[in-house]
């Protein structure tokens, strides 16, 4: 039996469908089936050729395409009859998984940390066994590292396909920085990372959380979560005009956590210059290797910091579902996917999700195969 695989193999240039046969998985290994696809906003950096050839070169046959998702058991490899708390599993269940690859014997993995793994996976090169590494396809190989859990039942199918990112990495961001009850929270951005985060955020007892974004449909879609206000930046066009919102809704104070969800360099320095004193800028958008910006060390004095988060750690989906689950009834986490469409249709999906330079109806778009 033959499966699709979307393929990118030149950056700057529409995908490709690719078949291969679907593999019979390994021992501690699982066939999904998969169900949505999500595309990220680092799909659509390596989609407009954002990625430097030279910083990350493309395999010769191309690179399978997707991260982000979720899926049924298609196949259970040999040994394989439990998630990773231990709840059992069989065919056509639905499963998360985690998107990154761990080695779980570095020093990181070792700590707890394995989405700092050094040693991490990635989608593989296109046309190499098991052929389905990336989730733009009909069916994903989870590899013997890769923790899995069962999704809950009251979880509906088009409210999953972000988990294993967008909500993923914003969670474990908040966390590392110590959001907490009476925090001020600044969020660049109002995709479907800056919706999950507000409503993580929210969740963690922020007291007011503040949601910046271009595109309205997006900044009314962050109210819904929980954002207490939102903020312009057509409106408030100038670094110095949203410093001052930002103050205004602070009470003078600033923000205790600012966080980059848009991938602009630029805005790593204007979203320090929105921090109270002691307060934590977390660096998540700038996944592409090579813009740099001028920024004042003089200004992290009085106790500011930069932190990088990438990603999260595994153990967090299980807890990140239940919340999600908990909130059904207040948050619509059913409406961050606003767009779906057939995995063929894969170019005409990334060309109406562009969001770069462009107002965009799409909040989060999805492919089902």
């Amino acid at each position: 039996m033959k499966g699709r695989v979307v393929v990118l193999k030149e950056y700057m240039k529409p995908y490709v469908i690719e078949e291969y046969d679907v593999p019979d998985p390994e021992p501690g290994a699982i066939v999904l089936k998969m169900t949505q696809a999500g595309i990220c906003g680092s799909d659509l950096h390596s989609w407009r050729g954002d990625q430097s050839p030279d910083l990350r070169p493309m395999p010769p046959a191309g690179r399978a395409a997707g991260h982000e998702g979720t899926g049924t058991v298609f196949r259970l490899g040999p040994g394989v009859t439990a998630d990773a708390l231990g709840r059992p599993i069989k065919e056509g269940d639905r499963l998360m998984y985690t998107a990154i690859k761990p080695c779980n014997h570095c020093y990181q993995c070792l700590n707890g940390d394995q989405n700092w793994c050094p040693n991490r996976g990635g989608a593989g090169e296109a046309g190499e066994w098991p052929y389905f590494t990336g989730t733009y396809s009909d069916y994903c190989y989870i590899s013997p590292n890769q923790p899995v859990f069962a999704v809950p039942d009251d979880l509906p199918d088009n409210a999953l396909g972000f988990i294993n990112c967008a909500m993923g990495t914003v969670t474990e961001g908040l966390l590392r920085a110590g959001c907490k009850e009476g925090d001020y929270v600044v969020i660049q951005g109002a995709g479907g990372l800056g919706l999950n985060a507000t409503a993580m955020a929210k969740n963690m007892g922020a007291h007011r959380v503040i949601v910046m974004d271009r595109l309205e449909n997006r900044l009314q879609l962050a109210e819904q979560f929980g954002a207490d206000h939102t903020i312009n930046i057509e409106e408030f066009n100038t670094p110095e005009t949203r410093k001052r919102r930002v103050m205004e809704l602070t009470n003078g104070r600033g923000a205790d956590i600012g966080m980059e969800l848009v991938g602009r360099a630029e805005l790593l320095v204007e979203g320090i210059d929105f921090l109270a004193n002691g307060g934590t800028y977390i660096e998540i958008g700038n996944i592409v290797a090579g813009p740099t910006v001028d920024f004042d060390p003089s200004t992290l004095l009085r106790g500011k910091k930069i932190m990088g988060s990438t990603m999260y750690r595994p153990s967090l989906l299980p807890m990140m579902m239940e919340m999600m689950a908990q909130n059904l009834d207040r948050l619509p986490f059913d409406k961050i996917v606003s767009n779906t469409f057939p995995l063929a249709e894969v170019n005409a999906a990334f060309e109406q999700a562009e969001w770069d330079n462009r107002q965009t109806s799409v909040t989060r778009a999805v492919l089902v195969p």
